[in-house]
């Protein structure tokens, strides 16, 4: 199964905006074997190309009708992971409506399995996993929150239509040190357009990076939080995170604050092909 990560330019408004969007695939081998600029959702699919492949895209995909927030973003609450409460107002408030479900359907018409993904969050878990690499001891849950808490990824995306271009070399690092090879784009703009073209680069690589992830390693590497009708995020995790997810997700549902199941990890989903 190929895994597939897509930066995606969320504003519905934008007709020429400055920004790309960015499809990125890591092979088996562990290898990111480019990075291909798109603009509209047609382009998008064509990139990611004939199916199955599990993709996981920086965007939300499902935006049901809800006050407030989604399922999901309460449970990442619970585990000091930002995101960005999704709801259709706030959607046509700051991107004047949505381009992600769009997406999704076209891709799962296409035998792909979608789902959304935050590259801060991986990027956090690769730089947590540094200072803690998989089969070290478990971590005391409440010494696990204060570090997570402590864990900051670069900044490098764009504030004001303008990157951070001091972020991005540190945020690259973090990814090369996870694959065997990345091979970043060629520079196809100049100024600030190539670096918001970088910066869409990376995200897309962090997702393809979590693809493949989830459909290679054992499941206490990765979670998925939510499901397809409600909105669902694919987590890089470790098995503190898992345990700590389902501590919360089991409070949550007695409260009746949510309604998604408890599993959070990928032992008990099987494998992307099943999602």
């Amino acid at each position: 199964m190929r895994a597939v990560g897509i930066h995606m330019v969320q504003d519905a408004r934008a007709g020429d905006a400055p920004g790309r969007s960015a499809v990125a695939q890591v092979t088996p081998d562990s290898v990111l074997s480019g990075v291909l600029m798109c603009r509209s959702e047609a382009e998008i699919a064509d990139a990611v190309g004939p199916g199955p492949a599990l993709v996981l895209v920086d965007a939300p995909l499902v935006v049901p009708d809800v006050r407030g927030r989604r399922d999901v973003e309460h449970v990442l609450a619970w585990l000091d992971i930002p995101a960005f409460p999704v709801t259709p107002e706030r959607m046509r408030t700051v991107h004047g409506g949505t381009r992600g479900p769009a997406l999704a359907r076209a891709l799962s018409g296409r035998g792909h399995v979608v789902a959304e993904a935050l590259p801060d969050q991986v990027l956090r878990q690769l730089m947590w996993e540094r200072a803690h690499p998989p089969g070290d001891p478990p971590v005391d849950l409440a010494r696990y929150r204060a570090e997570w808490l402590g864990v900051r990824p670069p900044s490098f995306r764009p504030r004001g239509g303008r990157a951070r271009h001091d972020g991005l070399a540190p945020a690259r690092e973090i990814i090369d040190g996870a694959l065997a090879e990345t091979r970043w784009p060629d520079a196809d703009r100049q100024g600030d357009l190539a670096a918001l073209d970088q910066a869409a680069a990376i995200d897309a690589a962090a997702c393809a990076l979590l693809a493949r992830r989830c459909v290679d390693s054992p499941g206490d590497r990765w979670a998925v939080v939510g499901d397809a009708d409600a909105g669902r995020i694919a987590l890089a995790a470790c098995p503190e995170m898992i345990e700590r997810a389902g501590i919360n997700i089991a409070r949550l549902r007695a409260e009746g604050t949510i309604g998604i199941g408890p599993e959070v990890a990928g032992s008990a989903l099987g494998p992307p092909q099943s999602w």
